[in-house]
């Protein structure tokens, strides 16, 4: 029994030693991370793409601020930003629809226009023409041999535009959501803005929503200049 502990315990104190070593070795490397860090705009790239060495300058990199940091700078820039706020105004009391109606729905859009609810009084009047209008009514059951022609009207119609989806058959496919030839919501085709539910919705449902694009408007930016091939 003695000659056994005597074989284990230089092993023993061995293993101890270690351990007290490892525990110094650590010290000073996480003394070392814990060190403060340069922040990246002090940091300069040492070597280009090729893996050569950059002249050394000695600068410091400059960093560039968000788009929503920057100051508006000259009279330009602030006349633009000031157009793009009035024409958003001026846009919340001239919507024009495309009226685009399929089914039932349409019927209660037409009820839109009628004395009881006058939409002419706050700007909403029906045009024929797409090129003309800046707001898509699709009212009822979008079928998918009418899809194609949907979705060139509302290429046709000039920025910015909105796409008001009324109806039940409109947001979803509604009671034909599992025909083979309907849609199942027509913003698969279009990008939708508003959604008026119901089956089908009433026109104060509809005067409602209209309400609410007038305030999406007030939000909507100038589009940028795309170049069409």
């Amino acid at each position: 029994m003695m000659s056994l502990s005597r074989q284990f315990a230089p092993r023993a104190l061995r293993a101890t030693t270690s351990v007290q070593s490892s525990i110094v070795r650590a010290a000073p490397a996480a003394y070392i991370s814990s060190t403060t860090r340069k922040p990246a705009s002090e940091v300069v790239p040492t070597t280009n793409n090729d893996g050569g060495r950059l002249p050394v300058t000695g600068g410091l990199r400059r960093e560039v601020p968000l788009p929503s940091q920057e100051v508006k700078k000259g009279a330009m820039q602030y006349a633009l930003t000031t157009f793009d706020q009035i024409a958003n105004w001026a846009r919340q009391g001239s919507l024009w629809p495309m009226t685009f109606g399929l089914a039932c729905c349409a019927v209660e859009m037409m009820h839109l226009s009628t004395p009881r609810y006058d939409q002419d009084r706050i700007g909403i009047i029906f045009r024929a023409s797409p090129r003309q209008s800046d707001v898509m009514i699709v009212a009822g059951t979008l079928t998918n041999k009418m899809a194609p022609a949907l979705r060139q009207v509302y290429d046709q119609m000039p920025e910015p535009r909105w796409v008001v989806s009324m109806g039940s058959c409109a947001n979803g496919g509604g009671y034909y959501h599992y025909s083979y030839s309907v849609t199942r919501g027509c913003d698969r085709i279009v990008p939708v803005d508003i959604y008026v539910p119901g089956c089908p919705p009433t026109a104060e449902a509809l005067m409602y929503g209209m309400f609410q694009l007038q305030k999406k408007s007030k939000l909507t930016t100038s589009p940028p200049t795309q170049t069409k091939f």
